[in-house]
């Protein structure tokens, strides 16, 4: 059988302790998000470089205006030599810092897409190398939340707040020097209310990051919710529970609304604090300039200087409340963020490929699915010969769909080891696994899209020909020809728009695809009519045909068509053999067979079956 090319590297080097090896990661928030830009430092010196000289610049205009009114007015005659060149001066300033702002802007853009394009990038990474168990703790609603809600609070920041943030607080630093540059006189009368601001500044900022912290938590729950009713909204309308749905989203969005509320009090409270402490330094330094000037204590340039400079300190004092608001916001979802990234990887990638011909063996397998849960499965040994085909059956709750799924590396087992050929599975690399070893579960397991975009989920680099020829070699061919749009057929949100048989045919088309050695199926004809049903089992063949084969099982058809039957029952393998062996033997086997095909099956969920 034609080999696929396989990853002889992972960039995602895991460790048997079941956590991924991480860099080092920085303390506190701004250490982890330099750490990130470690790529950048280079730009972001540059950025910073020029934030410095575009801040001077904007400052530069009361100095001059200081100097034009002292050496150019003040006096008998005017001397308009010294007018004409500060009005020089200030042109050429004001040019310059246009075209340095404009660069400056343009470089912080692309260092900030940057920066979120990676962090969405690694968490994307992140979740995708977790196993299903993190799937089924983590409801979907939170990751979305994470990857859109969360990561749209970070470009907002970087596209509207990180730099006139840094800018208005540079200003305050710039204007602090200058003002006490030009008159410590005045700069005292300043200080009381700089205090002022300074101390609400620190309530804002301890009061705030709580109360944005819980702005996106309920985002999160919000989410969360209209995910879930979205997606079981046939469930909500066969049972009449609209009501009840709509009860749940309004709560949510209740509590979301009240934390927002709570948030933007505390901002207003802030900002009324802002702009008294401005309005309060320009009257204090008015009436004590006046004074000083009247004794020749500061001179009328000195004067008009120092109030320009308070005047422009009023725009960056005012925007700190907005800036202050949007970038605590963007610091609650980016610990959000990290937060996901901390999360232990519980199926570590190793970097091992597999060799060509092997079995696939369980030795000693335990399993529980958490800390202070029971074993689902205990002490399991069990070995599938190249090419075999081998049938779980076993009572509900029994462990054989647990079992399938740690023989596929869903998940890894708590205990005991899994491997191909002698090599454990942990070791080996996605790609590798994945291109040897594929699972098809019982929903098919579609996406929103189109027929081919479902196919080349698993092989983006198939032509066309080679889908068709994928749906024909599992008996689809003729169905395929019936679709109007064919290949660009629409399969709508979970392959709705596809029957369970359709859906099986493109997932076992996919098998083909991959030409993988191993096939594991977990009840692909389960629930299924008699006339799919037969279509999908001689899908199924087509398919497997000189694979090794592990099938939960449901039909006498699937079992008798085992090589070997294995009755998985109380979290262990209760008997093995073949069809006839296992019936004649009048075992455990024997009771669970009078139930095929005529009792009521297993249900499609749970976590031990």
């Amino acid at each position: 059988m034609p080999r696929t090319e396989h990853d002889a590297a992972s960039p995602r080097p895991g460790r048997r302790d079941g956590r991924q090896a991480r860099p080092p990661r920085g303390d506190g928030l701004l250490g982890r998000t330099l750490v990130v830009l470690r790529p950048r430092w280079p730009a972001v010196a540059l950025a910073a470089l020029l934030l410095v000289t575009t801040t001077a610049a904007a400052l530069a205009g009361p100095w001059i205006l200081r100097y034009a009114v002292d050496e150019g007015l003040v006096g008998d005659r005017p001397d308009t030599g010294v007018i004409t060149r500060a009005g020089a001066l200030y042109l050429g300033v004001a040019v310059a810092g246009l075209v340095l702002a404009r660069l400056q802007v343009e470089l912080v853009g692309r260092i900030g897409e940057w920066f979120v394009r990676e962090l969405r990038g690694r968490a994307v990474d992140h979740i995708m190398a977790m196993s299903v168990r993190y799937f089924d703790r983590t409801p979907a609603g939170v990751l979305v939340s994470r990857l859109t809600a969360d990561v749209d609070a970070l470009q907002d920041a970087v596209q509207l707040g990180v730099v006139p943030f840094a800018q208005a607080v540079l200003t305050l630093v710039f204007l602090a020097a200058v003002l006490v540059a030009l008159s410590w006189e005045l700069a005292l009368v300043c200080v009381l209310p700089a205090l002022g601001l300074f101390a609400a500044t620190v309530w804002f900022r301890r009061t705030s990051r709580a109360a944005f912290a819980a702005v996106r938590d309920r985002v999160s729950d919000t989410v969360s919710a209209l995910t879930e009713r979205l997606a079981g909204l046939r469930v909500v309308r066969a049972f009449g529970q609209e009501t009840g749905a709509t009860d749940a989203l309004v709560g949510r969005s209740r509590r979301q609304l009240d934390a927002n509320v709570t948030a933007v009090r505390i901002q207003s409270i802030y900002l009324t604090a802002m702009e008294f402490a401005t309005v309060g330094s320009i009257a204090a330094v008015l009436a004590a300039g006046g004074s000083l000037a009247a004794r020749d204590a500061v001179t009328v340039g000195t004067l008009s200087a120092f109030v320009l400079y308070l005047l422009l300190a009023f725009e960056p004092v005012q925007s700190l409340s907005f800036l202050v608001t949007m970038l605590e916001s963007a610091a609650a979802a980016l610990r959000k963020i990290y937060a996901l990234l901390d999360e232990p990887v519980d199926l570590p990638e190793g970097t091992r490929e597999l060799p060509d011909v092997g079995p696939l063996h369980a030795e000693d397998v335990g399993f529980r699915y958490g800390d202070g849960q029971p074993d689902v499965l205990r002490a399991v040994h069990l070995a599938l010969a190249p090419g075999e085909r081998v049938a779980l059956v076993g009572p509900t709750g029994a462990g054989k769909s647990t079992l399938a799924k740690l023989m596929a590396r869903l998940f890894d087992p708590t205990a005991g080891r899994v491997g191909y050929a002698g090599v454990d599975l942990r070791d080996v690399s996605r790609r590798a696994l994945r291109s040897r070893v594929v699972m098809v579960a019982q929903d098919g397991q579609l996406t929103a899209g189109t027929l081919a975009h479902n196919l080349r989920a698993v092989r983006p680099a198939a032509t066309d020909g080679e889908l068709t020829g994928a749906l024909a070699a599992v008996g689809a061919g003729d169905w395929l020809a019936t679709l109007p749009d064919g290949l660009a057929t629409q399969v709508g949100e979970g392959g709705s728009l596809l029957s369970a048989g359709e859906r099986q045919l493109v997932a076992l088309a996919r098998v083909c695809l991959l030409d993988a050695d191993v096939v594991v199926l977990d009840e692909a004809t389960s629930g299924l009519d008699p006339g799919t049903e037969k279509l999908v089992e001689a899908a199924v063949a087509a398919a497997t045909a000189g694979r090794t084969v592990l099938v939960v099982a449901h039909r006498t058809s699937t079992v008798r068509g085992a090589d070997r039957v294995v009755v998985v029952d109380d979290g262990g393998v209760a008997e093995v053999g073949t069809h006839q062996e296992l019936l004649a033997r009048g075992g455990r086997y024997a009771t669970i067979f009078t139930t095929f095909d005529g009792a009521p099956r297993e249900a499609g969920g749970g976590l031990r079956r």
